[in-house]
């Protein structure tokens, strides 16, 4: 399937170099903004300038154009798109500076002072389509009105007959909302005994003096020491804020006893202490307080916690195949909440459950195991940076994690990308269990299992000690494409699917196989004894369904009464190596019963002297013929044999008959 999928994406990538070029050239309009600043109610605001972006801009005898339009009450400068227009009251600007891609393009804004919308015409001077056109649209100067909306857009409305489309760009926004944001710096850890490191807030004014006497307030168990500051910007002084002593030590207060004549970026610092009778561990976040209008109302500064590790698992649903080598599980962390929280030279186990173990290279010509070097998945930061690693020799199920300090930073030790083997019947969670001397006992999930295929089947009765007898159907279905390989490493071209009946019960005559959906594709199916060999030429690129049809088994008497179970396997869905697990599916075919007392077997006639016989009524030719020694009738053993559904055995050494 593989080879097929290429020759189609080069046949496709041909196809479409032979074409390029015809048909009509597509056009595309794109609008957008240089930025989206914050404005104020008044003159001289500069809003951001528009990005018009055009393919193919054809050459047409009249030009393009379309009229860029303002919310109500907003007016136009005479410089508003960057040129001064000359005396008014109608403007007509060249404003093809602004062009930013695209040769011999002329643009211009023709308005009248004081509105809100101005006409936008493109003239391709060139003697061909531009293949790509992107210019700019200045919106300076504007005059924005009191209760102007919080988001401020431009509409683009296309003239009649013009190529270019209508659209709405986002072009700035008012400062009423939000007149101060709030943004906490990198997160901090707090222990019992307080923050090594000082907490810090930066606010950010979106107008000037925006931000006036405000409050950062901590949760209960938690305070704020004597030397909080804030100061503005990178300075080291501060004439703006006063701190307010008070009674109340979650809560530090500040007041503005002087303004600036532009927006600030002011940014507080302070520790923070514990009451650990008192303190919840989890995040701590200040609410911010005040008459100053900030947003949000508040931040999380960090996290309170004790020595510990967390356990992350990023997809424990991650989906592995039955049978598989090399199947990646999901990516899993160990986390120190506080630096020294995993000791050095301690151990950490990960052990899988029976039918799953730790990847190892095999070589199934000489049935061995590489040692295996889980390295490559140990991913390790903070002070834990010299960690080994290790597939126990001796228990490929688990992996042994040693740790080593390199530093006092916190640590994460994580295992991405780490693959497992799969025993054939092995499906559900793979539920890890972690141990060992480092204080961790848990149990996580890294995966689901999944077989490759089902099988129904039409269960019938089939008789003990009967040959050939005919049965029900069996279908194969694939769990996804190419469940079912057609090439594995070590294994011969086309790869089998078996199909394994129990001891005692044969293929009675090889059955027909088909694929009935999807794109799988089989060789010549054969049958030896109880098994039925299905090759693999190709696998499928779309689930697929194989059916089994026109099957009988012969039951030898040997066989107990009740359901007859086969075995689904082969290296085309088995390639792990776990002894007495090389199977993905057991199903029962069809159920065996006695025959009934004085059931008739098999009915048949013989004539003395004469090679013609007869079974069920139906005349068929000997190769010898029945007679009659001393008075005792001899008939021949095969075909008596055939007659009662009996196998016969001949063995020349011993010169013997067996019917069983």
């Amino acid at each position: 399937a593989r080879s097929r999928k290429l020759s189609l994406v080069l046949v496709l990538a041909m196809l479409m170099t032979m074409f390029a070029g015809l048909g009509t050239a597509s056009a595309a309009t794109g609008y957008s903004a240089s930025h989206v600043p914050l404005v104020e109610a008044g003159p001289n605001a500069n809003l951001g300038a528009i990005i018009v972006s055009f393919d193919n801009l054809p050459k047409a005898d009249d030009p393009n154009g379309f009229i860029v339009k303002l919310p109500a009450s907003f007016k136009l400068a005479n410089n508003s798109f960057g040129t001064a227009a000359g005396a008014g009251p109608v403007y007509l600007v060249d404003i093809s500076a602004g062009v930013i891609k695209g040769e011999n393009v002329a643009v211009y804004a023709k308005y009248i002072l004081g509105t809100n919308q101005a006409t936008i015409t493109v003239y391709n001077n060139h003697s061909t389509v531009v293949p790509e056109l992107k210019f700019a649209i200045d919106l300076k100067n504007i005059t924005v009105p009191d209760g102007a909306p919080e988001d401020i857009n431009a509409s683009i409305i296309a003239q009649p007959g013009s190529v270019f489309s209508d659209g709405i760009v986002q072009v700035a926004k008012t400062t009423d909302s939000g007149a101060v944001t709030a943004l906490a710096g990198d997160a901090i850890t707090v222990t019992g005994s307080g923050s090594a490191d000082p907490v810090v807030i930066n606010f950010r004014e979106n107008k000037k003096e925006a931000l006036g006497n405000f409050t950062l307030k901590l949760p209960k168990g938690f305070s704020w020491d004597t030397n909080t500051t804030i100061v503005y910007e990178m300075s080291t002084m501060n004439v703006y804020f006063t701190p307010v002593a008070g009674t109340d030590s979650r809560t530090v207060k500040f007041t503005r006893n002087a303004g600036m004549e532009t927006p600030g970026i002011w940014k507080f610092q302070g520790k923070v202490e514990v009451d650990e009778s008192v303190a919840e561990f989890g995040d701590i976040e200040v609410a911010i307080g005040g008459s100053s209008n900030v947003s949000p109302s508040s931040v999380v500064i960090g996290k309170y916690a004790d020595y510990g590790i967390e356990i992350e698992v990023d997809d424990p649903e991650t989906e592995v195949l039955a049978g598989r080598n090399e199947q990646t599980v999901s990516t899993f962390a160990f986390k120190e909440l506080l630096s020294g929280s995993l000791l050095n030279d301690r151990t950490i186990y990960v052990e899988l459950p029976s039918g799953v173990r730790w990847h190892r290279d095999y070589d199934p010509k000489t049935d061995t195991y590489a040692a295996g070097d889980p390295g490559p998945w140990l991913k390790k930061t903070g002070g834990l940076d010299n960690t080994t690693i290790q597939i126990l020799p001796n228990d490929p199920d688990t992996l042994k994690l040693v740790i080593k300090k390199s530093g006092t930073s916190k640590g994460k030790l994580e295992l991405k990308d780490a693959k497992v083997q799969v025993a054939g019947d092995f499906t559900g969670d793979i539920t890890a269990k972690i141990w060992g001397n480092a204080g961790i006992s848990e149990e996580i999930v890294i995966g689901t299992v999944v077989a490759p295929i089902s099988v129904t089947a039409d269960v019938v009765d089939v008789k003990i000690g009967l040959q050939k007898q005919a049965a029900g159907n069996i279908v194969i279905t694939e769990t996804k494409a190419e469940a079912i390989e057609s090439h594995v490493y070590g294994v011969s071209n086309p790869v089998p699917l078996v199909v394994e009946l129990p001891f005692a019960v044969t293929w009675g005559n090889i059955p027909t196989v088909k694929v009935i959906e999807g794109d799988i594709e089989l060789g010549t199916v054969s049958v030896n004894k109880q098994e039925l060999n299905i090759p693999i030429k190709n696998s499928s690129s779309k689930a697929s369904k194989i059916e089994i049809s026109d099957v009988t088994y012969t039951v030898d008497r040997t066989v107990p009464e009740g359901d007859m179970v086969a075995e689904f396997k082969g290296a085309a869905i088995v390639q792990s190596n776990f002894t007495n697990r090389n199977y993905v599916v057991e199903e029962v075919l069809a159920n065996c019963v006695t025959p009934a007392p004085g059931e008739t077997i098999g009915s048949g006639e013989f004539r003395i002297g004469s090679n013609i016989y007869y079974e069920g009524g139906v005349a068929k030719v000997m190769d010898v013929a029945p007679y009659i020694k001393s008075d005792r009738t001899y008939v021949p053993m095969r075909y008596l044999g055939e007659i009662l559904g009996a196998e016969v055995v001949w063995d020349d050494a011993a010169r013997t008959v067996t019917l069983t």
